[in-house]
């Protein structure tokens, strides 16, 4: 087996917790997933997964790395697995640069620079987000939407669930390059819970007045929403779609633009 990946993970885990989050973030059963403590251990039985598991080092108490079947898209999988550990995972982000790293945390993901010296004597320390030079090309991080369609995704209530309940949870947000105020984030925050509960039920005039309202506000906050980050894009999809009247979850899905 090949190795595929290297993450750092920010709290002490049992060999059962890191199976399972590891398992359920790679879309496999819990057998396929072996762990094993030492780089350089042979692993016990035959897997899908193998999961060499050592000391760690500054924040990052284990260190993990991940052999054999490759999942569909590494960055997701760490996101999840983040989720399922309920702490953070520092992984690669795929620059030359050897002190700048993903940083993923439940519900978010970001760019970081890590100490030069403690990733030197592998003991990482995140020291802040990455800023990229002036003579730096940036590129936006836009994520990559699972495009599949399951029976789940054949109505609007499934199309919306998708949205706000899984890839917004499972997926990577862009960062954020424009500044948020507090009370942006609570529209954002607020439209958000409302959109997860409205992909299960009709909705009343009030609750579609404080959607159209929200949307509203957040284009009129971000000229360029693909500037702020997170998943506002995503939202406002969310939003456009319960406003396409009349809303009920279980008519037919419709084409959403990617």
């Amino acid at each position: 087996m090949s190795m595929w990946d290297e993450l750092w993970i920010e709290k002490e885990v049992t060999s059962s917790q890191l199976a399972a989050a590891v398992a359920s973030a790679h879309g496999v059963a819990a057998d396929d997933v072996l762990v094993i403590d030492g780089i350089a251990t042979e692993a016990s039985r035959p897997a899908k997964v193998e999961v060499h598991r050592t000391r760690g080092g500054g924040s990052f108490p284990v260190r993990i790395q991940l052999e054999g079947a490759e999942p569909a898209d590494r960055r997701v999988f760490c996101a999840r697995l983040a989720s399922h550990l309920a702490c953070k995972v520092l992984g690669d982000d795929g620059d030359i640069n050897p002190c700048t790293f993903m940083l993923y945390e439940p519900g978010n993901a970001i760019r970081v620079s890590v100490d030069p010296a403690k990733i030197e004597a592998h003991a990482p320390v995140v020291v802040g987000p990455y800023v990229a030079s002036d003579d730096e090309e940036v590129h936006l991080t836009r994520p990559i939407r699972r495009r599949d369609v399951g029976v789940h995704r054949s109505t609007r209530g499934g199309q919306l669930a998708h949205i706000v309940n899984e890839y917004m949870i499972e997926g990577l947000p862009r960062p954020p390059l424009v500044e948020w105020t507090p009370e942006t984030r609570q529209v954002y925050d607020g439209l958000h819970r409302l959109l997860g509960t409205l992909a299960f039920r009709a909705a009343t005039p009030e609750e579609l007045a404080n959607v159209r309202t929200w949307r509203d506000q957040l284009r009129t906050t971000f000229a360029d929403p693909e500037r702020a980050g997170w998943f506002v894009v995503e939202l406002i999809e969310a939003a456009d779609l319960v406003l396409t009247e009349p809303w009920d979850p279980e008519r037919p899905a419709l084409d959403l633009a990617t």
